[in-house]
């Protein structure tokens, strides 16, 4: 009987031809609540970060260990995706408590930049009048890939070390001209209080890095990386 499911790769309709039926020996279901809490599971605990349909197949793999009289057996399986691309579905709270299928509370933005380590500064920027080889130096002095461009307090651009090299190599004479000229948008500002679920809609790889601001002043720096990092440390 067929019934509405969340898992992507699972449950399709279409049988192909290598599929040999004699060859199964049971069969098992697994809710998809159940997949994804595996899948995130996996990602905090053995730092295997996987999709929903992995999370599925450990599922299943652990229930026929724990049914298994034998403590010589062993069960093999194939995690056979990635988590990658479901960085707004299964990993994002916001969503799985959408699909009622999680109910912790909700974290605020804050909570992502008091976790955060390193010894740089809360947030490393550059100057609009600074030289391209300037801002490539700081990235390089801090261990930071993008940095927000400040005039004061206002966030009026932005560079990261992969657009600034490639516009280097293609054309040197860059280095030396100043990072107002060949600078990408500003990242977008956020309250310190924002749900993190929300701030995860923000960061692509055009985009990879909010501000985070309380009280109108910026506190520090949330990166795509950041945000993965606390996602598997929880």
């Amino acid at each position: 009987e067929g019934t509405p499911y969340k898992v992507e790769g699972i449950g399709q309709d279409k049988l192909p031809g290598t599929l040999d039926m004699s060859c199964i020996d049971e069969y098992y279901t697994v809710s998809d609540k159940e997949s994804f809490a595996m899948a995130r599971r996996l990602t905090r605990e053995e730092g295997l970060f996987v999709g929903g349909s992995s999370g599925l197949i450990t599922s299943v793999a652990l229930k026929i260990a724990r049914e298994i009289d034998n403590p010589d057996a062993m069960v093999v399986t194939i995690l056979c995706d990635t988590g990658e691309r479901y960085l707004s579905k299964l990993y994002s709270d916001e969503w799985m408590r959408e699909n009622q299928m999680l109910d912790a509370p909700r974290v605020a933005l804050h909570t992502v930049l008091g976790r955060k380590n390193g010894s740089a500064p809360t947030v490393v920027s550059v100057a609009p009048g600074a030289t391209v080889r300037q801002a490539i130096g700081l990235m390089s002095l801090h261990d930071v890939s993008q940095l927000p461009v400040m005039d004061g307090a206002n966030c009026v651009g932005s560079v990261s070390d992969w657009s600034l090299s490639q516009k280097s190599l293609e054309n040197p004479k860059l280095l030396d001209t100043t990072v107002s000229e060949i600078m990408d948008s500003p990242f977008p500002m956020v309250a310190s209080d924002q749900p993190v679920d929300s701030v995860v809609k923000l960061l692509s790889k055009a985009n990879p890095a909010v501000l985070v601001q309380e009280h109108g002043v910026v506190q520090g720096i949330v990166t795509r990386s950041d945000m993965l990092h606390f996602m598997m440390s929880r």
